[in-house]
């Protein structure tokens, strides 16, 4: 989920788009009367539009600012998650699920980790290796040979040197005796990770995966989808929600060797710690993200006997988008704006327009032709016109969205 405040929780990418295009975000303040809605064409004034808008992200399911608000208006978490995926059920998990993570950073193409007590190499037969101390080995490296892999050590020269073993060609798995593997990474940082790091084959090469217990992993999730400070019901329904997601993905994709990324593009993981090629030391669980792990154990949010699609988004701007399942529908959100507004403004020149869409000419108007009926201005646009002096492009409410870096479809222009 995408940010660029510090106390902006971070929405999926399943949710909020990059700032990255022509304009410039102006005020958030409260919204003006809308000016223009579905089948109103607006001119440009000065040579630009004035986009106005409100949420980030794409509105399916909860609204992390709206479950903030909703906490401070006294909802418990299982309010919350009623609320954002009515109909549901909660039921919980085994506490020995594990799920296993790809640390998709770790792209070099081999498995290094840095000694530790008890560290040992396994393949998937049970076939055990353990691992020599001494300050002579620095680190240690799993590269691919052939169908199998090849281990080695690093000395304080920097040079590796392979070290024989018997293991066999099956996915290899590293461990340690305190049940935490410090995983080096390609920029130099060290990154700890709960439970097991497993060299799966990829290609000729392979992928870090991280194998870890389920509720270990929501203490690494949690804190980096959601500011933990919040009101400890608002991070509570996150952390079912981030639980719940994760297991859905787990259940419904079929990923080689891996459940689940790290990275907004599932939802986001670090593990329990790291530190910079440069020493210092970050540690990513905090202890509001660990009290609202343990509060809801295993819970997971159910429909139908499946584990439900548990879609957040920072905000929705004050109505929940249809998410094409009867538990992510439309409707509005008192909550959403409790805490802090969720309106924004973006400011776009004609000429960046026809940038953008160079078959239309130059651009004399935007026309917003369809939307989904939801929130203000008749709610989020789905079809928006070009109209230009060579022809008229109609494109989708989202892909204009994109095109600029506006943080959610559900915007009206004005002149």
């Amino acid at each position: 989920m995408t940010r660029p405040l510090l106390l902006r929780p971070r929405s999926l990418t399943r949710a909020a788009t990059s700032l990255a295009a022509a304009g410039s975000l102006l005020l958030t303040g409260a919204l003006s009367a809308p000016t223009a809605d579905a089948a109103d064409s607006v001119k440009p004034s000065g040579g630009a539009f004035v986009i106005k808008g409100a949420g980030y992200g794409h509105g399916h399911g909860m609204s992390q600012y709206g479950a903030y608000g909703a906490a401070k208006k006294g909802l418990s978490w299982e309010e919350i998650l009623d609320f954002y995926y009515p109909g549901t059920t909660l039921k919980t998990m085994s506490s020995k699920t594990t799920i296993k993570v790809w640390v998709t950073a770790d792209d070099d193409n081999n498995v290094r980790v840095m000694p530790a007590a008890g560290l040992k190499v396994y393949d998937s037969n049970d076939h055990v290796l353990t691992l020599p101390t001494g300050t002579q080995y620095r680190s240690w490296r799993i590269k691919r040979s052939g169908s199998g892999y090849r281990l080695s050590w690093k000395n304080a020269d920097g040079v590796y040197t392979t070290y024989r073993t018997s293991l066999d060609t099956t996915t290899w798995h590293v461990a340690t005796k305190g049940k935490l593997v410090k995983l080096r990474m390609p920029d130099g940082s060290t990154r700890e990770y709960r439970g097991t790091i497993q060299a799966v084959k990829r290609g000729a090469g392979v992928r870090s995966v991280n194998k870890v217990k389920l509720e270990d992993y929501v203490r690494g999730v949690v804190p980096s989808e959601m500011p933990t400070s919040w009101a400890a019901d608002a991070v509570r329904a996150q952390a079912v929600a981030a639980r719940s997601y994760a297991i859905r993905t787990r259940d419904f994709t079929s990923y080689s060797g891996y459940d689940i990324c790290d990275t907004t593009a599932c939802q986001v993981y670090r593990g329990k710690a790291s530190t910079s090629s440069g020493g210092t030391r970050t540690v990513r669980e905090t202890s509001g993200g660990n009290a609202a792990t343990k509060a809801t154990a295993g819970t997971i949010v159910t429909y139908g006997g499946q584990v439900a699609l548990t879609q957040f988004a920072s905000s929705n701007g004050g109505a929940m988008s249809n998410g094409g399942y009867p538990y992510l529908a439309q409707k509005d959100d008192p909550y959403d704006g409790v805490v802090k507004s969720q309106a924004w403004s973006r400011k776009i020149t004609a000429k960046a327009v026809a940038r953008a869409y160079p078959s239309v000419g130059t651009v004399k108007e935007l026309k917003i032709t369809k939307r989904d009926g939801s929130g203000r201005w008749g709610g989020r646009v789905i079809t928006i016109k070009i109209v230009g002096s060579k022809k008229t492009l109609s494109v989708t409410g989202s892909g204009f969205q994109s095109k600029f870096g506006m943080r959610s479809s559900l915007y009206t222009v004005t002149s």
